[in-house]
C-alpha cells in the first residue's frame, strides 16, 4: 500500500501574531478552523516541522525550555493553537 504526500499548510503570514512565552516572544497563528493539523506547514518561505505539543493551560512549565533549545540550535518556531493545545513546529 502506497502513503500519499500531503501537501504542506500553507499558513498567510498576515494571520500570524506573536504569542509571549515565558519571556520569550515566538510567531503564532491561530488554526482552530483547521479540519485536520498536518506535521508540516508553511509560512512564507519557510517550511516548519511538528516537534511537540504542549496544552494551553498549564504549557508554562516546559514550553519555555523547549523554545530556548530550538532557537539555542539555530531553528525558527512557529506555534500553533488548535483544539486546546499549544503545536509547536520549527524549521
Amino acid at each position: 500500500m502506497a502513503t500519499q504526500e500531503i501537501a504542506p499548510l500553507q499558513i498567510d503570514p498576515s494571520s500570524v501574531g506573536t504569542l509571549e512565552v515565558g519571556g520569550i516572544d515566538v510567531p503564532y497563528a491561530d488554526l482552530n478552523d483547521e479540519p485536520v493539523i498536518h506535521t508540516h506547514v508553511r509560512l512564507g518561505e519557510g517550511e516548519y516541522v511538528y516537534q511537540r505539543s504542549f496544552p494551553v493551560k498549564g504549557h508554562g512549565a516546559l514550553m519555555p525550555a523547549v523554545l530556548d533549545e530550538l532557537r539555542d540550535a539555530g531553528r525558527r518556531v512557529l506555534v500553533v493553537e488548535r483544539d486546546e493545545r499549544y503545536i509547536l513546529f520549527a524549521t
